[in-house]
Formats: structure tokens, C-alpha cells, sequence
């Protein structure tokens, strides 16, 4: 039997550990004894021949540090994956070497350690649901939105009005220089903004054939080189143009999509808009879920963690900017940044992505939420069924239907359950479920259906979620 290696360790506040591993007499011995076959074979060594030099020799020659060279990064590793194995140990990611002594034979390591979450009484957390609110006023507002786009500038009799155009001769001077002479000038009327203060205003209310001089002072404040001197113009309208809405009927809904008349648009518009505010306030309420679960829960990990998440988050960065031609290089060079700040500015942000879906994971865990195979090819046809045709949709079933292609899939999946789950929590639903079950007394022999049941009847509830992946 080995002799056991001595380890000691200690805990540190970055939820890295501190890991020193010692090799005992026994174990030292075999080490250099190890080191001295292989010096011996290639040095050369006065009064021998190649590796006939006896071990004394060659230890006074070489001395310990030299001669154990050869083999310390192979045997720290030796000793290192003995450790975790001994010790119960599960590292985060690849520890740091710290230190290497040879007198006795000892390792300093420093190991950054798997993130851990305690989501606390997670249960009892509370989060009020956003009020969704549609009716007949918001589909009012859509209509005339559309009818708005589809406004066409028509001729009018009748004075100018703000929202109008106006087509005129204009000549503006300021003192003997002429600033502008312009015919058949359209120029639309829009009140406060415009080029000078009071210019749009001048032209309200005239009409085609009208004439009229105004004068306007450029402000003091004003990036012009005329600012604080008067201009003039002299005016002719020729034209007042309104912009005209087409009409609200069952013609215009038809050639806004597949709309059989107003009424079938009208119905359709309220479920399109019902579903987005549906939508957009599950949102919200998954980000509140969320930022209250990591509150509750207690959380702690390595920088290396962090680290991963920041590099996730550079190399998604790289791929979009690929897609319209740039590289993450380019990126940086345009906004003056080096690649170390860019990743310090990117901390914060991956550290509350990193404690996000840390709690995630846990949550799933605590609620036996699973996903699936059938789930996963489910998913996995649903994206196909995106593709524009059948060539894009092979190449996207070779990329997703890989390996990593599931995991990706299972990992969304997964999380829209767990937010599914988050979000009757927080609104009380899954105690109104236990409170309803805990009235029917169980029969003989058989467990209470409470949520608190245990693993397997959790699992099976979390089966019952809409999947919204």
C-alpha cells in the first residue's frame, strides 16, 4: 500500500481552497529514485557511461531540486488527481500552482471550488404579477397607427396648419448677404425645432397665392455665425399640402394582411395585442422572480467563474459582429477600448448573469424540474420548422441535432420551465395547489400529495408545466 500523501487545507474568502500536498520519506525516495533513472540516462557523467552513473553520484552531482526537474510537473499532477480523489474534492476549474519545495517534495496549489447556492425558504418569496389591461382603445390606437403610415400628402384649400406642408418661393437675407433662394420649396411645419425659432410659426395660416416678409432673430446661444443678427424673408405660397389618412373600412384592413373584413381585423388585432402585453409582462415578472430569488439566496463561487462567463459573453459579442462583417477587434479599435478594459466593463454584467443562472440551476434541482428526450426532439423540430427552406432547415437539424446542439436546446427548455415554476411560486400558485390537495385525507399506506412530497411526485408535477421553449 502507498504510502498516503499529507495534505492539509484551508478555505479561503474567494471560494478558492488553499491545497498543500507533502510527500511523506517513502514517497520522496521513490521520486528521486524516479528523477535519477531518467538524469542518468542522458547526462554525461565523468567515469561512467551513459546511464551507468550510481544514484549517490548523480544526487551529489545534480543535487535534489536539478535532478527532480524532470518529473515534478507529471508527478504534481499524479499527486494532484490523487488528492481530489482522496479528499472527496470537485474542483471548479484547473487550480493555480502556487509553490513547488523539494525538501520535503510538497505542492502549494490554490483550487477554485464549484459555486454553491442556498436559495433559502424560496417558497415564501412573494412578487406581485404585472396587471395585463387590453381593450377596445388599444386596438383603436393600432388602427389608426396603420392609418397614419398609410397617409398620403394631398392638396388642400384651406389655411396652413401645423402637420402641413407648404410649398413656396422663399429668399432670406441677413443684412446684404443673401442666405437662401429657393422655389418650390416644400418645407413641413412643425413647430417648436424648427430651423429658426418662430420660422413655422410665420407660415401658419396662409393660403396658396398668399405673400408675406417676416424677420427673425438668429439666438444668441446659436452655433450659426450669424447669431444675434436679424434675418428677413420674403414669402409666396403656392401650394398647402395635408397629409390624408385613408379610411377605417373593410378595403383598408384587407390590404393590411389576412383580414377577411374590419370586424375579423379588429378581433384579430385585440388577441395580437393581448398576447404581446401577455407576454411582454411575463417578462417582467420573470426579471422580478428572478432578482428576488437572488436576493434570497445565498451564493458563492470563484473569480474563475466569472471569468468563464465574461469570455461566454466576448465570444457572443464576436459571433453577431461577424454577421454584419466586423470583428470583435474592430469593435474595440471603433469605441477606443483595449480588450482588458472591455472585459473589466463586462464584470458587473457577467457576475449578475453568472448569479442568475446559478439560482436557476438550483431552482431546478430543488423542484426535480427535467427535461424530456421527447421534449428535447420537440424542441428541436420546432426550430427546424423555422428554416426558410429544406436546405436551411438540414443544415440547421445537423447543428442542433449534435451533441451540443441538445444541451443547447435542453438548457432552454429547462429554463423556461424553471421560470414557469419561478413564476407560480412568487405568485402564490403552487400553495394554492398545496392547500387544495392537503384537504383530501390520504388513503392507508399512501403519502400526502404536498409539494413538499419529495422528488419523484415534484418531477412529475413540473412534467405538467406549458413548455415554452
Amino acid at each position: 500500500m502507498a504510502e498516503p500523501l499529507i495534505i492539509t487545507t484551508s478555505p479561503r474568502d474567494d471560494h478558492q481552497l488553499e491545497l498543500t500536498i507533502q510527500l511523506g520519506p517513502e514517497r520522496t525516495e521513490q521520486a528521486l529514485q524516479r528523477a535519477y533513472r531518467q538524469v542518468v540516462k542522458k547526462a554525461r557523467i565523468p567515469g561512467f557511461r551513459p546511464g551507468r552513473a550510481p544514484y549517490a553520484t548523480v544526487l551529489r552531482m545534480f543535487g535534489k531540486e536539478a535532478m527532480l526537474g524532470d518529473i515534478l510537473d507529471d508527478l504534481g499532477k499524479e499527486v494532484y488527481q490523487e488528492t481530489l480523489a482522496s479528499e472527496n474534492l470537485d474542483p471548479y476549474g484547473q487550480a493555480g500552482l502556487e509553490d513547488v519545495t523539494v525538501d520535503p517534495i510538497t505542492f502549494k496549489l490554490v483550487v477554485p471550488m464549484r459555486p454553491t447556492v442556498d436559495l433559502d425558504d424560496y417558497r415564501s418569496i412573494r412578487v406581485e404579477a404585472p396587471v395585463v389591461t387590453v381593450g377596445e382603445a388599444d386596438v383603436d390606437a393600432a388602427l389608426d397607427a396603420e392609418r397614419a403610415a398609410k397617409a398620403t400628402l394631398q392638396t388642400v384649400e384651406r389655411p396652413a396648419a401645423l402637420g402641413d406642408s407648404v410649398v413656396v418661393d422663399i429668399r432670406g437675407v441677413v443684412g446684404d448677404e443673401t442666405i437662401m433662394d429657393n422655389h418650390d420649396w416644400q418645407l413641413t411645419l412643425r413647430g417648436e425645432g424648427g430651423w429658426l425659432p418662430g420660422f413655422d410659426e410665420a407660415f401658419l395660416g396662409l393660403s396658396a397665392g398668399d405673400e408675406k416678409s417676416f424677420s427673425l432673430t438668429y439666438p444668441e446661444d446659436s452655433s450659426s455665425r450669424f447669431k444675434g443678427q436679424v434675418a428677413t424673408f420674403d414669402v409666396q405660397v403656392k401650394e398647402i399640402k395635408a397629409k390624408v389618412q385613408p379610411e377605417a373600412d373593410d378595403e383598408f384592413v384587407k390590404a393590411l394582411g389576412d383580414y377577411a373584413d374590419l370586424t375579423d381585423y379588429r378581433a384579430k388585432k385585440l388577441a395580437e395585442i393581448t398576447k404581446r402585453h401577455t407576454e411582454e409582462a411575463e417578462q417582467k415578472l420573470n426579471e422580478a422572480a428572478l432578482e428576488a430569488l437572488v436576493e434570497r439566496a445565498t451564493l458563492a463561487y470563484p473569480s474563475a467563474a466569472v471569468d468563464d462567463m465574461i469570455h461566454t459573453m466576448m465570444s457572443e459579442l464576436e459571433s453577431r459582429l461577424s454577421k454584419v462583417g466586423y470583428s470583435l477587434p474592430d469593435y474595440l479599435r471603433l469605441n477606443g477600448k483595449t480588450v482588458e478594459q472591455y472585459h473589466d466593463e463586462l464584470r458587473p454584467a457577467a457576475e449578475k448573469r453568472l448569479r442568475g443562472q446559478l439560482v436557476i440551476t438550483e431552482l431546478a434541482r430543488a423542484e426535480g424540474i427535467t427535461v424530456s428526450d421527447e421534449e428535447k426532439q420537440a424542441g428541436l423540430d420546432r426550430i427546424v420548422g423555422q428554416a426558410e427552406d429544406a436546405e436551411d432547415a438540414a443544415k440547421i437539424r445537423d447543428v442542433f441535432g449534435s451533441e451540443a446542439g441538445f444541451r443547447f436546446i435542453e438548457n432552454d427548455i429547462r429554463t423556461d420551465k424553471v421560470l414557469a415554476r419561478l413564476r407560480d411560486i412568487v405568485t402564490g400558485k403552487t400553495a394554492e395547489v398545496a392547500a387544495t390537495t392537503s384537504t383530501s385525507e390520504p388513503a392507508d399506506g399512501e403519502s400526502t400529495p404536498a409539494t413538499e412530497a419529495g422528488p419523484g411526485s415534484v418531477s412529475q408535477a413540473a412534467e405538467k408545466l406549458a413548455d415554452e421553449g
